[in-house]
């Protein structure tokens, strides 16, 4: 989106979402065209709390007084203490997928997490949400924000913004960063800054036309890119205030204004809990932390079944809804009552373009994950593991990316794909 064309549009949202109207170009809602956001749970989640069903695994320690709750195909794990997980999955299992022993090869806690978002320990590597965000096939003024949680660009760093936990990016476009210096400094007028801009732009493509190394332009290309999103994100001041709490309602309700203005097509956010990483208390830490996820997911899907999409439907019609985290927890309690790092973990993918109301996956009895047909998504004792590599590329395909360009070898799930 251009300036012109984002002055235009911000002149005219406010009245075209009130009359339910779209104020951008229509886009039918599946691979390149979907949305995606990710929850990020920091810390290491107990997927046998909500996730995994395994009641009949007397390895496993499950959580007392709690049972299985089944939805035609679906089923999870439910609680008294957490009617938000019950809530959200009555009215959106439909839609819902869980992926159950998913293999991350690693308990620490970085490892994983890096194994987890890119499927390997390489640095340099781009996350999921980054590469779907770099393929997107239309401008947008921020592919990929990040509001909160990790996140690696890898190299679609140009993709990627972090809104900063401090109110940075507002202040950046705003100019009050400035005050911010040790150093008096006071931002040009407007009309300064915006022959400033222009004089920015046209150097950047001047030493596009001269570079002679094809690693140059491609270098003066990205900063092009930048500046030129740059002038874009200005127009931004007083429409949108990028600061959010790290309350997950809060981060959903800038999501989905992101989301539905068309600035964005990715949103990382991440959900730390009361306390993921229970090594001590377990049953009561996770709980809390489930109902607390849970209750912000279902806000956000409220949220985003309320705006318009780019198509005939609404914006959740239209974007994925990622829940994961960097590893699961061992099967049973230690003698603290908590448990410790595992290797095998869960997680949850909902929206378009699944074949929803599932469980993918399973664990057996010592809580090792167990194989699957891919194509289908049903256990098979010739199948093959499920790991974050496995996930990754079907999230890919999902997003309208050709998995093997970034996971050459690893196939995706494709029994899952509508």
């Amino acid at each position: 989106m251009k300036r012109r064309e984002f002055l235009q549009f911000s002149g005219l949202s406010a009245v075209a979402m009130g009359a339910g109207l779209v104020p951008y170009q229509s886009l039918a809602a599946g691979g390149e065209d979907l949305n995606f956001v990710f929850v990020f749970n920091s810390g290491g989640w107990d997927p046998t709390r909500v996730l995994a069903n395994c009641f009949e695994q007397r390895a496993v320690d499950m959580e007392v007084d709690s049972g299985l709750t089944t939805m035609g195909d679906f089923s999870f794990v439910d609680h008294v203490n957490r009617p938000s997980v019950h809530a959200f999955f009555e009215r959106f299992y439909e839609r819902s997928v869980i992926f159950n022993g998913v293999l991350v090869p690693s308990v620490a806690h970085m490892n994983c997490r890096r194994l987890m978002m890119t499927g390997t320990s390489n640095d340099g590597a781009s996350d999921w949400a980054a590469i779907v965000a770099g393929h997107s096939n239309y401008d947008l003024a921020l592919p990929q924000i990040v509001l909160s949680g990790p996140s690696y660009a890898g190299i679609h760093g140009t993709s990627v913004t972090r809104a900063g936990s401090s109110g940075q990016l507002d202040a950046l476009l705003s100019g009050t960063v400035l005050d911010w210096s040790d150093m008096s400094t006071n931002r040009p007028a407007t009309r300064a800054e915006d022959r400033m801009d222009s004089y920015m732009l046209r150097r950047a493509a001047a030493a596009i036309d001269s570079a002679k190394l094809p690693r140059a332009k491609e270098l003066y290309g990205s900063y092009q890119t930048s500046l030129e999103r740059a002038v874009d994100l200005k127009d931004l001041q007083g429409v949108i205030n990028w600061s959010a709490s790290n309350d997950l309602t809060s981060q959903g309700n800038l999501a989905a204004q992101i989301l539905s203005m068309g600035i964005s097509r990715t949103v990382m956010m991440n959900h730390g809990g009361s306390g993921w990483d229970s090594h001590t208390n377990n049953d009561a830490t996770q709980s809390q932390s489930w109902e607390s996820l849970f209750s912000g997911l279902l806000d956000m899907a409220d949220r985003f079944s309320t705006l318009p999409g780019r198509g005939a439907g609404t914006l959740l019609d239209e974007t994925v809804i990622v829940v994961m985290s960097e590893m699961g927890r061992t099967p049973q309690l230690n003698d603290g009552e908590g448990k410790d790092h595992w290797p095998y973990t869960s997680a949850l993918v909902m929206g378009p373009g699944l074949t929803g109301g599932r469980v993918i996956g399973a664990t057996d009895e010592f809580y090792y994950g167990v194989p699957i047909d891919f194509d289908t998504g049903e256990q098979w004792r010739n199948g093959l593991d499920l790991t974050v590599g496995n996930l990754g590329a079907t999230l890919l395909q999902l997003g309208g990316v050709d998995p093997a360009e970034y996971l050459p070898g690893v196939p995706a799930v494709t029994g899952v794909l509508a």
